[in-house]
């Protein structure tokens, strides 16, 4: 897989993260970022604040991985990255659990928390932008759930869009959701 191509697909999927996030989330009231769709599903700011905390750990872990001075090379993806892909694929249907850490139900949330995830979502941008002089061959960043394992800086990047898009779209329903209690209420 070419890099140049990687990273031009992954910026345009983080870009269009960004646009749906201010058209169709950060328009809607407190009311509705906070209905859960089902008592033990999440309610749309539970997404955001999910993938915050994932962000917060893998932003920083592909800032150190993007320090590190190595002589490109056309990317590869790793087995281990395609597990974790395919595993949080938005087409892959199947429910996951989700670590006590990383699981915000019935945090107390605010708008803030889509401040804070488009922050995120620029600053993976610009280490989007600083990955085209990297070597994302490198296994060198650990994954959030089992630290000891470590995994190609690519796959580090395609697994964090990924991810964020599985979660966009479970945002999504639950606006959806949301919306039409709205209008039966």
């Amino acid at each position: 897989m070419k890099t140049t191509q990687l990273i031009s697909d992954l910026q345009t999927a983080v870009q269009n993260i960004i646009e749906t996030v201010e058209a169709e989330i950060l328009p809607l009231d407190r009311a509705a970022l906070n209905r859960k769709p089902a008592p033990e599903k999440w309610s749309i700011l539970e997404c955001f604040e999910h993938l915050n905390r994932y962000n917060r750990f893998y932003n920083a872990e592909l800032e150190r991985a993007l320090a590190r001075n190595a002589k490109p090379a056309p990317f590869r993806p790793g087995w281990l990255g395609n597990f974790f892909v395919q595993y949080v694929s938005p087409g892959n249907a199947k429910p996951r659990k989700t670590m006590k850490h990383l699981n915000p139900g019935g945090s107390k949330l605010g708008v803030k928390v889509l401040e804070e995830f488009l922050t995120h979502q620029r600053h993976l941008l610009e280490l989007l932008n600083k990955a085209k002089g990297a070597n994302l061959n490198q296994r060198i960043v650990k994954v959030e759930i089992l630290r000891l394992l470590r995994i190609k800086t690519g796959d580090a990047f395609r697994f964090v869009v990924t991810h964020e898009q599985r979660h966009l779209q479970q945002a999504l329903a639950a606006k959806a959701l949301a919306e039409a209690a709205a209008h039966t209420a």
